[in-house]
């Protein structure tokens, strides 16, 4: 058994862990693509899309905070062998009903929604065990790093799905995705990841766990700044978080392409976003890391402009457009997430994030309810439009708000 340590040998350990969730995720982004093609072609319905979405968001929105909480008091590396096989489980279950053509659309929202759960116990038992495994002073690295491959999986999983449609049956595709966990789960069994000592005090006032989580949302609501800023992005994430959900329709309503076309856009999307994780990797942001996030909301606000301005001639502008939005999403997202990841004490960011995710998503979920019905009567474009504009503007607004942009000048 291999013991991580931050302040030791820490590269090996670290990568072989993330190297291995890497190929998962490669894996779940091409299944995904698979069903949501198989959704836009069995429905063509924008209301089938944000509902398929929408079930994968609940746990994010409502389990989140206990699931950060119960990341708390568990060994995150426990939790994540676990969640990984819970995953590989429920899309192996999908998959047979393919493979037996008894695939209905509420198997597909079902299977979303157990998978979500078991990805939201991973997702945050790994964000938290980061500053854990990796020296302070590479938390920057570590997070542009991570922009640069959300961006490279969403620029590959796109062709990739569209390749693996055109070679597979869709039931092959999901057990790909079943292996590639597997390959996840491999390195967690050897490597130790190190547990943060469980501590009383002020934010951690009792010792059950509905004290516990609420003490998450206590630390967000008395940190100004954040505070602030979560207002902000729950707002912004309404159409931020959403609009990719309806880009299926963008294409084959609006520009009139196919698969391949939407593997283009999709694929825009992850290369900007490959960009920006560079950009913050080479460039490090500006010495208040908050102000590279609010110059992103304003990259990102006017690229999603251009996608709701964009002339059904005019792919390229769309492409263009969605582009320079993933540019905006890495400088929004690398320097903010190093920055809570530095501040907050690692045995309250299980909860702390937990909660962070659920007031951000509350407002993904409620754009989500909403993106379906509003683009079958207005079509999409204008939910690109609206919220590129409202990007924008309150992107700039944030640079005038003191707490925001002296976030880090205080202790949470």
């Amino acid at each position: 058994m291999i013991h991580l340590n931050r302040d030791g040998a820490w590269a090996g350990g670290f990568f072989t862990i993330w190297t291995g969730q890497t190929l998962s995720s490669l894996g779940t982004q091409v299944a995904q693509f698979a069903l949501v093609w198989w959704l836009t072609e069995k429905t063509g319905s924008a209301t089938i899309l944000a509902t398929s979405l929408l079930v994968a968001y609940l746990p994010e929105v409502f389990l989140a905070p206990i699931i950060g909480t119960l990341n708390d008091r568990w060994n995150r590396r426990i939790v994540m062998i676990i969640s990984d096989t819970l995953v590989a489980i429920a899309m192996a279950g999908l998959a047979g009903l393919f493979w037996m053509d008894i695939i209905e659309i509420w198997h597909i929202y079902a299977v979303n929604f157990l998978a979500s759960i078991g990805r939201a116990f991973q997702g945050l038992a790994m964000i938290t065990s980061t500053p854990l495994m990796v020296p302070e002073k590479h938390l920057a690295r570590i997070q542009g790093t991570n922009q640069t491959l959300h961006g490279v999986l969403s620029m590959g999983g796109p062709p990739l799905g569209a390749l693996a449609l055109a070679v597979f049956e869709i039931h092959i595709i999901l057990a790909i995705d079943v292996l590639t966990a597997m390959l996840a789960i491999g390195p967690l069994i050897f490597i130790m990841i190190p547990q943060p000592k469980r501590m009383e005090g002020k934010h951690n006032p009792g010792s059950g766990i509905w004290a516990d989580m609420l003490g998450g949302f206590r630390y967000l609501w008395r940190w100004t700044g954040l505070r602030n800023l979560i207002l902000i992005a729950a707002v912004l994430n309404i159409f931020g978080n959403t609009k990719m959900t309806i880009s299926p329709l963008l294409i084959t309503d609006h520009f009139n392409g196919g698969a391949a076309e939407l593997g283009w856009f999709n694929s825009a999307w992850g290369a900007g976003i490959v960009l920006g994780g560079l950009l913050v990797g080479a460039w490090g942001g500006f010495r208040r890391r908050i102000l590279t996030t609010i110059f992103g909301w304003i990259v990102y606000g006017i690229g999603t402009i251009l996608v709701g301005i964009a002339p059904h001639t005019r792919l390229t502008l769309a492409i263009t457009g969605i582009a320079l939005s993933g540019v905006g999403s890495s400088l929004i997202n690398a320097p903010l997430r190093a920055l809570l990841q530095a501040n907050v004490d690692p045995h309250l960011q299980g909860r702390v994030f937990g909660a962070l995710h659920s007031s951000v998503q509350f407002t993904t979920m409620l754009g989500l309810i909403v993106i379906g019905p509003v683009t079958d009567v207005f079509g999409p474009q204008p939910w690109f439009l609206t919220g590129g504009l409202l990007t924008l503007v309150l992107g700039t607004s944030a640079r005038m708000i003191p707490s925001v942009v002296h976030i880090e000048d205080k202790e949470p």
